[in-house]
């Protein structure tokens, strides 16, 4: 059986063409300014008579944060989630799309991930005791600030930009 390719195709051409227009590395500077933001943050309102809140904070969030997103997709698009994973990251962790996802979905569910679990929070207030509802706060806003501003630096290309987080870096292409 010969292989013959048409005359006509080019031997450079790929299934896809995407062109990468920004790239935000995961650096090593930067993860060390992002924890010290948040040794800052717990520094200021830590007690050391109650660890409890601060212990358990962080991963009640990320499970809240995975329940949220799961219900964004299902009542929004109707589905479930295809192509999206749960993977751990310094800046992004949670549900995050496995390859290629839309600049614009990405930042639909990350701020509709902001302001919903920034409202229950803050609805939750009379029942939550002070010091919960401080380790909630700083956290929820601790993990989603470098989300934000990544996705705040793609914002030129949300229309039609392609995203793709990787461990060391996340990156905007456009089609």
């Amino acid at each position: 059986m010969s292989t013959k390719q048409e005359p006509n195709l080019s031997k450079q051409s790929t299934i896809y063409s995407y062109t990468l227009v920004k790239r935000i590395y995961h650096s090593l500077y930067k993860r060390i300014l992002y924890f010290l933001i948040l040794a800052l943050a717990l520094f200021f309102k830590f007690d050391p008579a109650n660890w409890l809140p601060l212990i358990v904070s962080y991963p009640l969030l990320l499970v809240f944060h995975t329940l949220l997103v799961r219900a964004y997709f299902q009542f929004t698009i109707g589905m479930a989630m295809r192509g999206w994973s749960y993977r751990w990251g310094i800046f992004w962790c949670g549900s995050l799309p496995d390859g290629h996802a839309s600049v614009r979905l990405v930042g639909k569910v990350q701020l509709h991930l902001f302001w919903i679990g920034l409202s229950l929070i803050t609805i939750l207030y009379p029942w939550i005791p002070t010091p919960w509802l401080i380790y909630f706060m700083i956290f929820h806003i601790w993990m989603l600030m470098p989300r934000l501003w990544m996705l705040f630096r793609f914002r030129p290309y949300r229309k039609t930009g392609l995203m793709k987080i990787s461990e060391k870096e996340t990156s905007c292409y456009l089609q």
